[in-house]
């Protein structure tokens, strides 16, 4: 009898971190190596580039937003060549301290969130190019009773929905604008389908949503609520409200991210400031939500997290304490545990493979 034995190794993929950058610390975007079997990483290649604070990738191309308010803020895209990134242009952003970029999963363009200035930028793309120059944007208007936060539309964050419609997080104006994609003369264009309103003061940031219900998970900054939105005859109802923080928690907070994995089964969201956690929820039947675990992010700053291609490891980037902190999930439990492995990353801000 012949023994065939089959080598089986460890699947490598890439991992792009985007960091703040200063004179002595991070230069721009870290590609590493990451094991999805160990959750062991390796330094593969360093590309400078001005505080990428948000990254976005679609094959070979890979886009930044420079997140800056010197004048010099823009969005740069870069072509991946094997361990390394080739830069290949950049564009100027109408407004400042631009904090997210969406990618057309088809790559005809791409839409860029400015934090600073109220406004959502439109680029066409070219998937070999790069940038082919600005198409458009939107202007919003209105505020908020935290004078301090809400002085001014703040736009944070631009998802793409089940129906494909476009949907923004204005922080600024506790608002979420639902917009339609729509080619006009030869460049994409925003129409304004619907707007939801979020608790006054509660400061929308970024959303997900539930794989194979008409839900929206909402996360708003200042109030780290996480907000559950249903649509029904057209029309986004909430349907809950619930509070990602720990039961007697008293500090401050500052959510960040929030993201659902791809069976719909569980989502998980990260608070700042003195909680310094990420939350894990169930979904319900009615795609409501069960808290079942609020987590140390075991460093300071959680500012973005994602999953690793198979969710068996969530990879959590702690700004201030300048590493990332990588935890086992349970994918029958949903819960998290430290996988005992980390990433030196000089102020991580933004994980994607």
């Amino acid at each position: 009898m012949t023994v065939v034995v089959t080598e089986i190794k460890a699947q490598k993929i890439p991992l792009y971190i985007g960091t703040y950058t200063e004179k002595g610390g991070s230069k721009g975007i870290y590609t590493f190596s990451f094991d999805t079997e160990t959750a062991d990483v390796t330094l593969l290649s360093e590309t400078e580039t001005p505080s990428p604070s948000f990254i976005a990738r679609k094959n070979e191309l890979l886009l930044a937003v420079n997140e800056l308010t010197d004048g010099n803020q823009s969005i740069s895209a870069f072509q991946i060549e094997g361990d390394k990134l080739k830069f290949l242009n950049k564009l100027a952003t109408t407004g400042s301290a631009p904090c997210h970029v969406l990618l057309d999963p088809k790559g005809k363009y791409a839409i860029v969130s400015n934090y600073l200035g109220g406004t959502l930028d439109i680029y066409g793309i070219d998937p070999q190019k790069g940038l082919l120059g600005h198409e458009g944007n939107v202007k919003f208007e209105g505020s908020g009773p935290n004078k301090k936060r809400q002085d001014a539309p703040h736009i944070h964050s631009t998802f793409f929905g089940k129906d494909n419609h476009v949907y923004v997080s204005d922080l600024g104006s506790d608002q979420i604008y639902e917009f339609q994609v729509q080619k006009k003369d030869g460049k994409h264009a925003l129409n304004l389908a619907s707007i939801i309103k979020t608790p006054a003061g509660a400061g929308p940031r970024h959303l997900a949503f539930h794989p194979k219900k008409k839900i929206i998970y909402a996360i708003m900054e200042m109030t780290a609520d996480v907000l559950v939105y249903e649509k029904e005859n057209d029309i986004w109802v909430e349907k809950q409200r619930l509070n990602m923080n720990a039961q007697g928690f008293s500090g401050n907070s500052g959510a960040a991210d929030i993201k659902v994995s791809k069976d719909g089964r569980f989502v998980y969201a990260t608070d700042r400031v003195d909680a310094n956690s990420i939350a894990s929820f169930k979904v319900l039947r009615d795609g409501t939500l069960e808290k079942i675990q609020v987590q140390s992010v075991l460093g300071k700053g959680p500012r973005n997290f994602n999953f690793s291609h198979d969710e068996k490891f969530v990879l959590v980037g702690n700004q201030l304490s300048n590493e990332v902190v990588i935890f086992k999930r349970n994918k029958k439990t949903g819960l998290l545990t430290d996988s005992g492995k980390r990433i030196n990353a000089f102020k991580p801000v933004c994980l994607i493979f």
